[in-house]
């Protein structure tokens, strides 16, 4: 009986191997993100202040109108 079998099954081992390591490397370059990280900004304290609209959208410091509150700032999205 002849081994033609053998180069196959060395293809085929050398083909997973390298997509096991594409993988791998692809997963290791992904950036980790966490839904408990803090805010990077501060809550709006005055007008035209920069802000965090929603996580990772930034948006300005507007006054809100007809305001009797002490911090009658917000944060509005810029787009």
């Amino acid at each position: 009986m002849t081994n033609t079998t053998q180069p196959i099954r060395l293809m085929t081992t050398r083909s997973h191997l390298g997509s096991t390591l594409l993988v791998l490397l692809f997963l290791a370059g992904c950036e980790r993100t966490t839904s408990d990280a803090p805010a990077k900004l501060r809550p709006c304290t005055e007008l035209g202040q920069t802000c965090e609209f929603s996580p990772g959208k930034l948006g300005s410091c507007v006054v809100v109108d007809g305001c009797k509150r002490e911090n009658c700032f917000v944060c509005q999205s810029q787009h």
